[in-house]
């Protein structure tokens, strides 16, 4: 099941676990591109000005994984859960932050239908968690013990000032999107880590669909080495090293869609 929330009613939320909550914005009409947020975000945590994605003929699918907890074995089944649910033959996907290894296994899962993959900072996979910030690996440390006890901490952390992106309304955007995050709680996210720091259930060698890789030099959170492992990996990969943090989505978040849509 799939419920559209139009852009300007942004903090309306679906409680049933079997609904899929999607802002559906910019070209109605156009190139669908499906947008999966960072860990403890939501659809929200995307640049406010859905006019950039009309202007590019996109039609921007802004998926969330947050609200009241469902529970997946791993990356795959969540993949195979969101593919079944989404009402678009063939798309574009952009993952940012947690959200990259979600944009990866769609396309490992559905690959008929991914057209091309962006991800931005995006996690990297088991091996290589050692290369994440140390908060983040400890909460997917915990999460794979106790996702019930990870919950209470990442709920503390989400009550923290977002980043700075650079531009005020972004960071507005930013802070709503991680209010509505956490609005049923954490658990949802201790789940999502725990999962993604076990096997994923498929190997990025496995994602045919061609992907761009967007990473700032100045990305503390999933520094750039992570981008230099996924390019030597995916079989189809080109490296953007630019200036620029974790919140890189924000700055180049047109030529992002841009270019996840031709």
């Amino acid at each position: 099941m799939l419920r559209r929330e139009p852009s300007q009613a942004r903090h309306a939320h679906d409680a049933r676990r079997d609904a899929l909550v999607v802002d559906e914005a910019g070209d109605l009409g156009g190139t669908p591109v499906v947008y999966l947020h960072g860990g403890g975000d939501s659809r929200l945590s995307r640049h406010p000005d859905d006019s950039i994605a009309a202007s590019l003929g996109v039609r921007l699918l802004a998926v969330d994984r947050c609200g009241p907890a469902r529970r997946f074995a791993s990356l795959r089944a969540w993949a195979e859960a969101t593919a079944a649910r989404l009402d678009v033959d063939r798309f574009g996907v952009v993952g940012w932050s947690a959200g990259g290894p979600h944009a990866l296994a769609l396309a490992a899962v559905v690959p008929g239908r991914v057209s091309r993959v962006a991800l931005v900072g995006s996690m990297p996979p088991v091996d290589l968690v050692a290369e994440l910030q140390r908060d983040v690996r400890a909460a997917m440390r915990v999460a794979r013990v106790s996702p019930r006890a990870a919950a209470r901490g990442l709920e503390r952390w989400g009550r923290q000032p977002t980043p700075p992106t650079g531009d005020p309304a972004c960071d507005e955007a930013y802070a709503r999107g991680r209010v509505e995050s956490f609005r049923h709680g954490g658990l949802w996210l201790a789940r999502e880590l725990a999962y993604l720091g076990r096997p994923w259930g498929f190997e990025p060698a496995d994602v045919r669909a061609p992907a761009t890789l967007w990473w700032g030099r100045g990305d503390v959170v999933c520094p750039p080495s992570i981008g230099e492992a996924f390019a030597a990996r995916l079989p189809q990969a080109e490296l953007h090293l630019v200036e620029g943090t974790h919140q890189l989505l924000f700055a180049r978040w047109r030529d992002i869609l841009a270019d996840v849509a031709r």
